[in-house]
């Protein structure tokens, strides 16, 4: 039971390291952490039955299944705490935008106007609808070309790569990163200018594999947004 423990976490960090530096497809680098989650559960029922067995009895090298049944738990642990429960709680997308009606286009980075996955726009819409509801346009109380400039130096410091940046378009494209394999998500923003003086901003992040995104889309346009808006 603990050379399968072992096994499978060398497994899964060899791959997860070898994505995050782009040597393998990062779809391939997340397979097995995602593919251990069954047998990581069986060593870990059957370590604890081990452990249970052998106090009982007295008998057996105690020390080696607990240290078993601790390699499998911690790994059990990581898939449900960064994989299972989240993506239970947000829906199987990965193209989030502050606008569904007229989505943020790229110009520059290689997107889709819409990146659906598998389902059709109207399930997408949707399933957006329904968790994303509060994904909507930030409007400041700044010119366009200087959110725009503050979204840059923001997009800068969080290590986003900017792919363009464009002033009298009203936009900004970036490229961000998502978990240790570093999955690559598109970003672009958009600043539009109000009557008021003010400036309308909207937002798109997709992700550029996968189906669901376990929320770092949504996660990563709140969070934007907010700085954006606290930004002097």
């Amino acid at each position: 039971m603990l050379g399968g423990a072992i096994i499978a976490i060398v497994a899964v960090l060899i791959a997860a390291t070898l994505a995050r530096y782009d040597i393998i497809d990062k779809l391939a680098g997340f397979a097995p952490f995602y593919i251990t989650v069954n047998p990581a559960r069986a060593l870990a029922i059957i370590g604890l039955i081990g452990l249970a067995f052998a106090f009982w009895r007295k008998t057996g090298n105690i020390a080696k299944l607990a240290l078993g049944f601790a390699l499998s738990s911690a790994l059990l642990i990581a898939q449900y705490t960064m994989l299972i429960l989240p993506a239970g709680k947000v829906p199987p997308i990965h193209d989030i935008t502050t606008d569904l009606n007229e989505l943020p286009q790229f110009t520059t980075l290689d997107v889709a106007p819409v990146s659906t996955g598998p389902f059709t726009q109207e399930e997408w819409r949707a399933y957006h609808e329904e968790a994303y509801g509060d994904i909507r346009p930030e409007v400041i109380d700044k010119p366009p070309v200087e959110v725009l400039a503050n979204a840059r130096a923001l997009a800068e410091t969080r290590g986003w790569e900017i792919a363009a940046a464009d002033p009298e378009a009203g936009t900004l494209e970036a490229t961000a990163t998502a978990g240790y394999v570093r999955f690559y998500d598109d970003v672009i923003v958009e600043v539009t200018p109000v009557d008021d003086g003010s400036t309308r901003v909207d937002m798109r992040s997709v992700s550029r594999v996968g189906v669901s995104d376990v929320g770092y889309n949504a996660a990563r346009i709140r969070a934007f947004l907010k700085d954006l808006r606290g930004m002097g």
